[in-house]
């Protein structure tokens, strides 16, 4: 995926990619976020996933995202 977006040989900016569920990983996400795009993955089985919510409080910032939210990301650990 990433290979794609770098050597597309066209004069084209990207500035996003989309992928399946299998394109996308932790290391995609950091790679993407480095490389200045975003990585867009289609999540098979969200209804299974847990995502961290990114501050406390604001409970109800994401309200189409309520049934996976979970608890609020340590900064402080990945300090």
């Amino acid at each position: 995926m990433i290979e794609g977006v770098l050597r597309h040989c066209t004069d084209m900016e990207v500035d996003r990619t989309y992928v399946d569920s299998y394109g996308q990983s932790k290391v995609a996400f950091a790679f993407c976020h480095v490389l200045g795009f975003q990585l867009l993955p289609r999540l098979k089985g969200i209804h299974r996933q847990r995502l961290y919510r990114p501050t406390t409080g604001a409970l109800d910032a994401y309200p189409a995202l309520q049934a996976v939210l979970t608890r609020p990301i340590d900064w402080a650990l990945i300090e």
